[in-house]
């Protein structure tokens, strides 16, 4: 119960419209800091993350990964790649992928764009915040992470 209850109060969610459509919305949520965030792993097989896609956790070494990717990411190099003040923006369906390509054209951030498997058609993380988007907004997901990638621990 008292796991529940720091959930929720350390959730914050706000619900914004997104572009000019007022019936696709972006939901941004805050998830709790995972304590196993200060661990590195070799083999990301079989790690466990607390929230999907993962907002801190477990994680490789190395380079944190940017650009577009024309496969899926793991969660261990996601969690990487936020680590070091990064934002990971995956989509469902690749028709509006033409507009997060914008995303890439910010030299000051360091974003990674690639397909996965989830639940709604867009999902950007970046450490401990979520965003959710019912349709790409290369606009509102370029202000979720200029606000977001400085919480971020940076690289061990």
């Amino acid at each position: 119960m008292r796991l529940l209850g720091a959930l929720l109060v350390t959730v914050a969610i706000s619900a914004t419209a997104c572009g000019d459509d007022a019936t696709a919305s972006c939901v941004e949520v805050r998830e709790p800091e995972d304590p196993l965030s200060i661990q590195h792993v070799l083999d990301p097989e079989g790690v466990v993350f607390r929230t999907d896609p993962p907002t801190s956790g477990p994680h490789l070494a190395g380079p944190p990964l940017e650009g577009l990717f024309d496969q899926p990411i793991t969660p261990a190099a996601q969690v990487r790649t936020l680590e070091s003040g990064g934002v990971v923006v995956q989509y469902d369906d690749a028709t509006g992928l033409d507009d997060l390509r914008p995303l890439l054209d910010d030299d000051a951030l360091r974003v990674a764009i690639a397909p996965a498997d989830l639940p709604v058609p867009i999902v950007a993380t970046a450490w401990t915040w979520k965003l959710t988007c019912e349709r790409p907004d290369a606009e509102r997901i370029l202000e979720f992470a200029r606000a977001r990638t400085a919480d971020a621990p940076g690289a061990d």
